[in-house]
């Protein structure tokens, strides 16, 4: 694991096992702080216009960061006296503070988006959160009581393995899942010691003369503090014949407001097992759907879930390949687009973007699969 580089925006690493992923964590919050602001107060700036500044404020690798700074954002955040880089994962969060949106504010030139940014900050109400990670304003939360809570990663990841360990003994780290970036932390284990969770599906799958290719149900647990992700556990299988996992549907998920609590995290936990039977449920559903063209069925499916076109190729093409054009169900549907994550990850996506994607996938669950079953050439 390389961290020499750690305060860059596109800074990314995984973990061979959970000891090495909570060590990490807990290091990084070590090098983190929480600054609480009234909002008013804040301002954008040109990076550039403010380095000589920073240097005092940054420490360590001074000089490279604001190099970083300038291949990414080229903006800084002035708070009360002092001033930070603005790491691209902050950018949604500030925008947010300021009550302001939309694609035009990105073709202004860097002054000017500062200054456009600047008259809503003036004026607007409460206080801020703001995160300094490794040297550059990470996330500009709400700061008032009702905002944003702050849920120490590695204590959710630690009680998340403490439940595992107590509730589904032969739970295993899926290793290399466990993944980190600015933006987002994720890690998954597989419940190999807990085969009955999956009894109902592989009756189903029997019934339906469907080979199992499963090799144990699985839990994903995904969290942020910076505004991407909620402390969010998602049921999932994984599969022998691939390699790959399957999204199982809708995430148990904890915002970061209210005053969510680790209290509240461990109430999800013991919602696991209703969870991942309500997820079987549904995805067992999907073998008595019967589908005539299933190609057309993909690429209209998954576009209308706002996939990119040449994922959806990919996983049209690689079920044809397998498949053929024949009837199937949706449920075989179901898992050739599970691929687009495998393609995805090809490409280059990562993190955050990939656990999108899948919670994308997810979505077909809830619509009505013969719509998209149609015949002849279609327009897509």
């Amino acid at each position: 694991m390389n961290e020499t580089r750690i305060f860059a925006d596109a800074y990314q690493t995984t973990f061979a096992d959970p000891k090495e992923m909570l060590e990490f964590l807990a290091q990084r919050a070590k090098e983190s702080s929480w600054i609480r602001k009234p909002t008013r107060t804040l301002r954008l700036v040109p990076a550039i216009q403010e380095a000589g500044k920073m240097k005092d404020t940054i420490g360590k690798n001074w000089e490279e960061i604001l190099v970083d700074t300038e291949n990414n954002t080229q903006l800084a955040l002035k708070i009360k006296g002092e001033t930070y880089p603005v790491r691209t994962c902050a950018i949604r969060t500030i925008l947010d503070r300021a009550g302001i949106s939309g694609s035009g504010l990105r073709k202004l030139e860097t002054a000017n988006y500062a200054k456009v940014v600047n008259y809503c900050l003036k004026v607007a109400k409460g206080d801020a959160l703001i995160k300094i990670a490794d040297g550059k304003v990470s996330a500009v939360h709400g700061g008032d009581h009702h905002d944003y809570s702050i849920l120490d990663m590695r204590a959710v990841f630690e009680m998340t393995m403490q439940f595992l360990n107590t509730n589904f003994p032969g739970n295993s780290y899926v290793e290399g899942s466990g993944m980190f970036d600015h933006s987002i932390v994720s890690a998954m284990w597989e419940l190999g010691g807990n085969q009955e969770l999956l009894d109902t599906y592989r009756d189903a799958l029997s019934d339906h003369g469907i080979s199992d290719n499963i090799i144990a149900p699985a839990v994903r647990l995904t969290t942020s503090d910076v505004a991407v992700s909620g402390a969010n556990l998602y049921p999932m299988l994984t599969c022998s014949s691939s390699g790959r996992t399957i999204s199982l549907g809708s995430p148990i998920k904890l915002a970061h407001t209210g005053g969510a609590d680790m209290t509240q995290f461990l109430a999800n936990l013991r919602m696991l097992c209703s969870r991942y039977q309500d997820a079987i449920s549904d995805i067992t559903k999907l073998m008595d759907i019967e589908i005539h063209h299933p190609l057309n069925c993909i690429r209209l499916l998954m576009k209308r879930l706002g996939i990119r076109k040449k994922l959806i190729n990919d996983a049209a093409e690689m079920f044809e390949f397998q498949k053929g054009n024949g009837p199937c169900t949706a449920h075989d549907i179901y898992f050739a687009m599970n691929e687009a994550s495998f393609f995805a990850a090809c490409e280059g996506m990562q993190g955050a973007a990939i656990i999108n994607l899948e919670e994308q996938i997810t979505r077909a669950l809830a619509l009505d699969w013969k719509e998209f079953d149609v015949g002849g050439a279609i327009k897509w």
